[in-house]
């Protein structure tokens, strides 16, 4: 099979951009959009594979005019939409978290890498993904890992086959697509780092299935009758649509579902290639869906960054309208820019040059794009976070009274710094809110000599110290901080306080966990004090205040009823007013009405801001609630 221009791949192409486009915008009945990449994975392996073959059968292939080739394809408008989002970025990122997850994926992205950083991103404390205008360049960092996978097992495949793609090859084949899959199903998580969405190894089995459509699969679909190959391309549309249809991202992908959108666009290649008059061949070469596939690897590149930066404007609101009009239109309007004065032009050179001359150059060319755009996007992310820090602390007081590093958060580690223990020790109970707190808190103990330990981090919920759960349950999520707690309980502890934030959790609401937790505490050496949860909001409170102010928009919407909150942590906080009522050496404290008034809760005071999100308290809150029960901390700390 000589591979030559195919336009009905290019109308598949069409109707993957259209299908992810659709689904990043939010268009009603494309949630299962997302699946275009895996069609996009087919092609390239139809593609790709096929060419190498080609090459390797005639004995023509070479390394180096692969990877120029490739680098021509790809690097011109790649590198131009990263440039470009580096430019637009500091106009739009609204804080230093994002920022500095701006400069990671900055690095990142031009050296084809992203895929990885997504995959260990994952978790707790990562952001949104509407803050990441780079996170669709997970897509093309496989596709490249793949560009480099591929000629090295090709050209194994075809010296083992006798310098032949014969049965051998596609045993082989079909071996390393079944591993691959059977990996993709059993890697596939939504409550932990999904190695099956990000990696290559586990999205090779797709590039694999569009290789396998070679020269005598196609021969033995000639054999078939017309109607078979109507009924397989009929099929194929069938399995896309479905998938687009059906599936969402709240569902595991992508596992076994992935098979759907990857067996329909097999089925569509193979049976267009056997027949092109069939009626899904003639349906994907109508000149406009021909069109669309021309520019969709132009639209893929521009669409996503557009709705990032929207999307961080609107604080997360969907707004199918704007988004349609800025990712949807704009992103196609520079696509078409980039087809018309970048992409084509350089196919014409190719053409007019009878094909890639001195490809060495242009492949040290592109790895020197992709290392200079790397450079440039960490120095330029790396100065705007810098400014930007300096300026939120400056303009909004988010530092407070500053805060202290004392090397005592322990987090991941399983035992206790020495130097934490030189002298009387105060504890810190809770989850990411307590660690938010814990500089502040650690500055104020610290001036009534006492070191403050933190034990805990985000997700773990304080009442895993209680009796029973740590008798029950020793592999949560903070299972490691057992023995730390543990050793502090010990009859010659120096632990003479203990504060502790509950999380938000039905488990909260136990009063008999919450007894179990302080009973632990010798009630004659040890004070304990509890802190009701803060205010919540529906909006991050830095951002919304950043936002409202950039944009000229009202901080309204950065409050919440205070009837709302309320009826969020009643329950919470009625179960720990009752400890101070069981327990002599327990005392209760509630920030509520230091943020809020009668009706309203806001996350800030004039210029001061409180809150770094919807319920995390920045260190000038933290202050701000110390410094209005500062005698609830003195006598917690035995200053009184």
């Amino acid at each position: 099979m000589t591979l030559r221009y195919l336009p009905f791949v290019d109308g598949l192409r069409a109707l993957s951009i259209l299908a992810v486009v659709a689904c990043h915008v939010g268009l009603p009945g494309f949630a299962g959009g997302f699946v275009g990449v895996d069609i996009f994975f087919v092609i390239s392996g139809f593609l790709i594979i096929n060419q190498i073959k080609e090459g390797l059968e005639a004995k023509q292939f070479s390394w180096v005019t692969f990877y120029a080739r490739r680098n021509l394809r790809i690097l011109p408008p790649f590198i131009v939409m990263v440039l470009s989002v580096y430019l637009v970025a500091p106009f739009f990122l609204p804080n230093p978290e994002v920022y500095f997850d701006f400069i990671r994926s900055a690095v990142l992205s031009p050296v084809m890498v992203s895929n990885v950083l997504f995959y260990l991103r994952q978790g707790y404390f990562d952001i949104s993904a509407y803050e990441k205008p780079f996170l669709h360049t997970w897509t093309l960092s496989v596709e490249e890992q793949f560009y480099l996978l591929s000629p090295i097992l090709l050209i194994l495949v075809f010296r083992l086959g006798g310098r032949r793609f014969g049965t051998l090859a596609a045993a082989i084949a079909i071996m390393l697509a079944v591993l691959s899959l059977a990996g993709a199903i059993a890697f596939t998580s939504v409550t932990d780092k999904n190695a099956a969405f990000y990696l290559v190894q586990w999205r090779m089995w797709e590039f694999i299935f569009g290789g396998l459509i070679g020269d005598s699969a196609v021969r033995r679909l000639r054999h078939l009758p017309r109607a078979a190959l109507e009924a397989g391309g009929l099929l194929g549309v069938i399995g896309i649509l479905l998938a687009i249809a059906i599936f969402t991202g709240a569902a595991p992908y992508p596992s076994w579902r992935a098979v759907l959108p990857v067996a329909g666009a097999t089925l569509i290649i193979a049976s267009a290639l056997a027949e092109p008059k069939i009626l899904i061949g003639r349906l994907l070469t109508l000149r406009w869906m021909v069109g669309i596939g021309l520019i969709s690897y132009g639209w893929y590149l521009w669409h996503w960054p557009i709705i990032s930066f929207l999307r961080i404007s609107r604080m997360g609101e969907t707004s199918v309208v704007a988004d349609l009009i800025g990712g949807g239109l704009g992103g196609f309007l520079l696509a078409t820019a980039s087809y018309l004065f970048l992409e084509r032009p350089i196919r014409r050179w190719r053409r007019a040059e009878g094909g890639v001359k001195r490809p060495g150059r242009i492949v040290l060319t592109g790895i020197s794009a992709c290392v200079s755009a790397a450079i440039i996007g960490g120095l330029s992310g790396l100065g705007g976070y810098v400014w930007m820090s300096h300026y939120i602390v400056s303009a909004y007081g988010t530092e407070g009274l500053g805060s202290l590093d004392n090397g005592c958060r322990l987090i991941t580690r399983t035992s206790i710094p020495d130097h934490c223990l030189t002298r009387k020790v105060a504890i810190l109970l809770g989850d990411s809110h307590a660690d938010t707190m814990f500089g502040s808190l650690a500055r104020s103990f610290n001036d009534l000599d006492l070191q403050l330990i933190y034990i805990g981090r985000g997700g773990c919920d304080p009442l895993n110290f209680a009796i029973s759960e740590r008798e029950h349950n020793r592999h949560h999520g903070c299972a490691n901080l057992l023995a730390p707690f543990e050793q502090l309980l010990g009859s010659d502890s120096p632990v003479v306080s203990v504060v502790a934030t509950p999380a938000w959790s039905d488990r909260s609401r136990d009063p008999k966990l919450w007894a179990e937790l302080i009973a632990q505490f010798d009630p004659v050496k040890t004070r304990i004090l509890l802190i009701a949860p803060a205010p919540t909001f529906e909006r991050p409170g830095l951002d919304c205040v950043l936002l409202s102010d950039r944009y000229g928009g009202s901080r309204d919407r950065c409050t919440s009823l205070r009837s709302d909150v309320e009826t969020r942590r009643d329950a919470i906080v009625a179960v720990l007013r009752q400890m101070p009522e069981r327990f002599a050496n327990v005392r209760f404290i509630d920030p509520i009405d230091l943020f809020c008034d009668s009706q309203v809760c806001k996350p800030f005071d004039g210029n001061r801001v409180y809150f770094s999100d919807q319920t995390h308290l920045e260190t000038s809150g933290t202050d701000k609630v110390h410094n209005r029960f500062e005698n609830e901390f003195r006598w917690v700390a035995w200053q009184k």
